[in-house]
């Protein structure tokens, strides 16, 4: 099928129109779609009303999938997380800049995210390029940070207890979210992409707590300065969303924000991750 890919910056984020993700995917636009996603990090498709089950099959057209400790799950479909806010609710899920479960020994390689129901305004999604970011540093910092570790945590430790709060969860689900909060794990801090082998700078404000070897204290004036090159204007980009858009954003190399502006509505969007591979300098 012929379908059309328009970059939406110079660095991060594609559209992609003319294609229905219902149905089955062909090697060409299974390879297609593959290439563009490690191209630009994170791919937009709108007008896909598709089902949980078409959902469920076309994460599994990209690999074995990646199933989550502390996300809801979508009734009937436990393979398909929900991230959900409702009109009584004051935190949302992904309020800050991310790479989902760095803290984990094998995060997942990305994540496919359907909007279900969304708020008449905001909600929109940030995305940034940490490949860009990297590549845009000085030679001596880039040598600097390739002889750096960095330990990555579920450090939040009031997690379970703040997700409790805005909404109803079951004891099994309680201690579950407490266990998942102790994960932690060390990652190179300039990670190789294992299908296009650019290189990424691989921390995250959420996850990253220090580098290995130092004291948090030490580390956060580097971090904070990395952080702020990371998300530059020339690095990011923004979606706007519409009942039935799809992403798919590579989570090896994109940091993504969800924005909590819409008080007072529900958002609903379901969410379906892909297994990954192991961080290697």
């Amino acid at each position: 099928m012929e379908f059309n890919i328009v970059p939406i910056s110079s660095s991060t984020g594609a559209e992609i129109s003319g294609i229905n993700l219902g149905d089955t995917l062909s090697d060409d636009d299974y390879h297609k779609i593959r290439e563009a996603l490690c191209r630009w990090g994170v791919l937009f498709f709108r007008n896909q009303n598709i089902t949980p089950d078409q959902h469920l099959k076309l994460g599994k057209r990209f690999g074995d999938l990646h199933v989550s400790k502390t996300i809801s799950k979508v009734p009937g479909h436990p393979l398909v997380g929900e991230v959900r806010k409702e009109p009584d609710q004051t935190r949302n899920i992904g309020g800050n800049w991310h790479s989902d479960h760095s803290f984990a020994a094998v995060p997942p390689m990305g994540s496919i995210l359907v909007a279900r129901e969304l708020p008449n305004k905001g909600g929109d999604t940030l995305f940034a390029n940490m490949s860009s970011a990297y590549e845009k540093l000085s030679s001596g910092m880039k040598k600097t940070l390739a002889a750096l570790s960095a330990i990555h945590a579920k450090k939040n430790a009031l997690q379970a207890k703040n997700l409790s709060a805005d909404r109803q969860v079951s004891e099994d689900e309680l201690k579950s979210l407490e266990r998942a909060v102790t994960e932690q794990f060390i990652h190179p801090v300039v990670a190789k992409h294992p299908e296009t082998g650019r290189e990424i700078l691989y921390i995250n404000p959420t996850y990253t707590v220090r580098f290995d070897g130092w004291t948090e204290e030490e580390s956060k004036p580097l971090l904070s300065f990395l952080y702020d090159q990371a998300v530059s204007p020339e690095n990011t980009c923004r979606f706007q969303w519409d009942e039935g858009s799809i992403v798919f954003w590579d989570n090896r190399m994109i940091w993504h924000y969800a924005v909590n502006d819409y008080h007072g509505k529900r958002r609903v969007l379901h969410r379906v991750s892909v297994k990954g591979s192991r961080v290697s300098a």
